[in-house]
Protein backbone atom coordinates (compact mmCIF):
# COMPACT_ATOMS: atom_id res chain seq x y z
CA UNK A 1 0.00 0.00 0.00
CA UNK A 2 1.38 3.40 -0.86
CA UNK A 3 1.71 6.61 1.30
CA UNK A 4 1.57 9.99 -0.16
CA UNK A 5 2.49 13.12 1.47
CA UNK A 6 0.46 16.25 0.86
CA UNK A 7 0.76 19.83 2.43
CA UNK A 8 -2.29 21.99 3.21
CA UNK A 9 -1.50 25.53 4.83
CA UNK A 10 -4.37 27.19 7.17
CA UNK A 11 -4.38 31.09 6.74
CA UNK A 12 -6.74 33.85 7.60
CA UNK A 13 -7.04 36.99 9.60
CA UNK A 14 -5.43 36.82 13.45
CA UNK A 15 -8.01 35.41 16.06
CA UNK A 16 -10.18 33.55 13.10
CA UNK A 17 -9.77 30.14 14.93
CA UNK A 18 -7.26 28.44 12.57
CA UNK A 19 -5.84 26.88 15.56
CA UNK A 20 -8.82 26.09 17.11
CA UNK A 21 -9.60 24.29 13.67
CA UNK A 22 -6.38 22.11 13.44
CA UNK A 23 -6.76 21.75 17.35
CA UNK A 24 -10.65 20.08 17.71
CA UNK A 25 -9.49 17.74 14.29
CA UNK A 26 -6.38 16.31 15.75
CA UNK A 27 -7.44 15.82 19.37
CA UNK A 28 -11.16 16.86 19.32
CA UNK A 29 -10.26 19.54 22.18
CA UNK A 30 -11.83 23.31 22.50
CA UNK A 31 -10.06 26.11 24.21
CA UNK A 32 -12.05 29.71 24.91
CA UNK A 33 -8.56 31.30 25.23
CA UNK A 34 -6.32 32.53 22.84
CA UNK A 35 -3.12 32.13 22.37
CA UNK A 36 -1.61 33.89 18.78
CA UNK A 37 0.53 31.63 16.61
CA UNK A 38 4.04 33.06 16.05
CA UNK A 39 5.32 31.95 12.67
CA UNK A 40 3.99 28.74 11.86
CA UNK A 41 2.53 25.25 13.94
CA UNK A 42 3.12 22.12 11.83
CA UNK A 43 0.82 18.83 12.44
CA UNK A 44 0.03 15.97 10.68
CA UNK A 45 -2.45 13.72 9.58
CA UNK A 46 -3.35 10.48 8.24
CA UNK A 47 -6.09 9.90 5.79
CA UNK A 48 -7.10 6.39 4.40
CA UNK A 49 -8.07 6.14 0.83
CA UNK A 50 -9.05 3.05 -0.83
CA UNK A 51 -6.13 3.62 -3.07
CA UNK A 52 -3.89 3.97 -0.12
CA UNK A 53 -2.76 6.25 2.70
CA UNK A 54 -2.23 10.06 2.73
CA UNK A 55 -0.21 11.73 5.13
CA UNK A 56 -1.39 15.89 5.10
CA UNK A 57 1.03 18.12 7.03
CA UNK A 58 -0.75 21.12 8.17
CA UNK A 59 0.82 24.36 8.45
CA UNK A 60 -1.31 26.35 10.61
CA UNK A 61 0.02 29.61 9.41
CA UNK A 62 -0.02 32.98 12.03
CA UNK A 63 -2.04 35.93 11.04
CA UNK A 64 -0.58 38.90 12.56
CA UNK A 65 1.21 40.95 10.13
CA UNK A 66 4.27 40.82 11.70
CA UNK A 67 5.08 37.93 10.85
CA UNK A 68 4.73 38.18 7.65
CA UNK A 69 8.05 37.51 6.38
CA UNK A 70 8.45 34.56 8.40
CA UNK A 71 5.62 33.08 6.93
CA UNK A 72 6.87 32.89 3.63
CA UNK A 73 8.63 29.59 4.10
CA UNK A 74 6.04 28.02 4.74
CA UNK A 75 3.86 28.36 1.67
CA UNK A 76 6.29 26.69 -0.88
CA UNK A 77 5.50 23.08 -1.91
CA UNK A 78 1.53 23.76 -0.70
CA UNK A 79 -0.87 21.54 -1.78
CA UNK A 80 -4.21 22.59 -0.51
CA UNK A 81 -4.85 26.24 0.60
CA UNK A 82 -7.53 26.52 3.69
CA UNK A 83 -8.62 30.25 4.40
CA UNK A 84 -10.32 30.77 7.24
CA UNK A 85 -12.65 34.03 7.96
CA UNK A 86 -15.10 34.63 11.26
CA UNK A 87 -18.53 35.20 10.62
CA UNK A 88 -18.68 37.19 13.32
CA UNK A 89 -16.42 39.70 12.00
CA UNK A 90 -17.31 41.25 8.79
CA UNK A 91 -13.40 42.50 8.44
CA UNK A 92 -12.14 39.21 8.39
CA UNK A 93 -14.27 38.07 5.04
CA UNK A 94 -13.25 41.41 3.22
CA UNK A 95 -9.74 40.60 3.74
CA UNK A 96 -10.05 36.94 2.24
CA UNK A 97 -9.74 38.47 -1.67
CA UNK A 98 -6.79 39.91 -1.80
CA UNK A 99 -5.08 37.53 0.93
CA UNK A 100 -5.88 34.97 -1.27
CA UNK A 101 -4.29 36.44 -4.73
CA UNK A 102 -1.41 37.61 -2.43
CA UNK A 103 -1.22 33.93 -1.51
CA UNK A 104 -1.69 31.92 -4.51
CA UNK A 105 1.26 34.61 -6.66
CA UNK A 106 3.30 33.29 -3.98
CA UNK A 107 2.83 29.58 -3.86
CA UNK A 108 2.02 29.24 -7.92
CA UNK A 109 4.75 31.10 -8.82
CA UNK A 110 7.17 28.49 -9.74
CA UNK A 111 4.64 26.07 -10.63
CA UNK A 112 1.35 25.76 -13.75
CA UNK A 113 -0.88 23.44 -11.11
CA UNK A 114 -3.90 24.11 -10.13
CA UNK A 115 -3.90 25.23 -6.32
CA UNK A 116 -6.70 23.48 -4.82
CA UNK A 117 -8.35 24.98 -1.57
CA UNK A 118 -11.08 26.07 0.87
CA UNK A 119 -12.98 28.84 2.13
CA UNK A 120 -13.68 28.29 5.82
CA UNK A 121 -16.82 30.40 7.74
CA UNK A 122 -15.58 29.31 11.03
CA UNK A 123 -17.65 29.97 14.57
CA UNK A 124 -20.50 28.99 12.79
CA UNK A 125 -22.36 28.02 16.05
CA UNK A 126 -22.65 32.09 16.66
CA UNK A 127 -25.74 32.29 14.13
CA UNK A 128 -26.83 35.13 16.54
CA UNK A 129 -23.56 37.27 15.94
CA UNK A 130 -23.20 36.59 12.25
CA UNK A 131 -22.37 39.36 9.96
CA UNK A 132 -21.73 37.13 7.32
CA UNK A 133 -24.00 35.31 5.28
CA UNK A 134 -23.60 31.50 3.81
CA UNK A 135 -24.16 33.02 0.87
CA UNK A 136 -21.96 35.56 0.66
CA UNK A 137 -19.49 32.83 1.70
CA UNK A 138 -20.50 30.30 -1.14
CA UNK A 139 -20.59 33.08 -3.35
CA UNK A 140 -16.81 34.28 -2.50
CA UNK A 141 -15.56 30.89 -2.93
CA UNK A 142 -17.10 30.28 -5.84
CA UNK A 143 -15.56 33.41 -7.35
CA UNK A 144 -12.28 31.73 -5.92
CA UNK A 145 -12.69 28.33 -7.32
CA UNK A 146 -12.56 27.04 -3.49
CA UNK A 147 -14.46 24.98 -1.77
CA UNK A 148 -16.79 25.96 0.88
CA UNK A 149 -17.27 24.84 4.24
CA UNK A 150 -19.30 26.49 7.35
CA UNK A 151 -17.87 24.97 9.96
CA UNK A 152 -17.06 25.66 14.13
CA UNK A 153 -13.77 25.03 16.05
CA UNK A 154 -16.00 25.10 19.33
CA UNK A 155 -18.90 22.51 18.36
CA UNK A 156 -16.61 20.49 15.94
CA UNK A 157 -19.45 21.42 12.89
CA UNK A 158 -17.22 19.94 9.51
CA UNK A 159 -14.02 20.20 10.91
CA UNK A 160 -13.03 16.49 10.08
CA UNK A 161 -15.03 16.85 6.88
CA UNK A 162 -12.59 19.98 5.90
CA UNK A 163 -9.24 17.99 6.70
CA UNK A 164 -10.50 15.40 4.99
CA UNK A 165 -11.56 17.28 1.69
CA UNK A 166 -7.96 19.18 1.82
CA UNK A 167 -6.37 15.38 1.73
CA UNK A 168 -8.28 13.75 -0.95
CA UNK A 169 -8.51 16.71 -2.98
CA UNK A 170 -4.64 17.03 -2.84
CA UNK A 171 -4.41 13.20 -3.92
CA UNK A 172 -7.26 14.24 -6.90
CA UNK A 173 -5.28 17.00 -8.52
CA UNK A 174 -1.95 15.05 -8.43
CA UNK A 175 -3.30 12.41 -10.13
CA UNK A 176 -5.61 14.03 -12.60
CA UNK A 177 -2.90 16.32 -14.38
Amino acid sequence: MSIELYKAIIVGPPNVGKTSLVRRYQSDEFRESHTATIGADLSAATFEFPEGRVVLTIADIGGQETFAGLRNQFYQGAHHLIMVYDVTNRATFDRITDLHEALTEKICIQRDDFLGGSLVANKSDMKEEAQVTAQDGQLLADLLTLKFFETSAKTGDNVSELFHYAAAESRRLRHSG
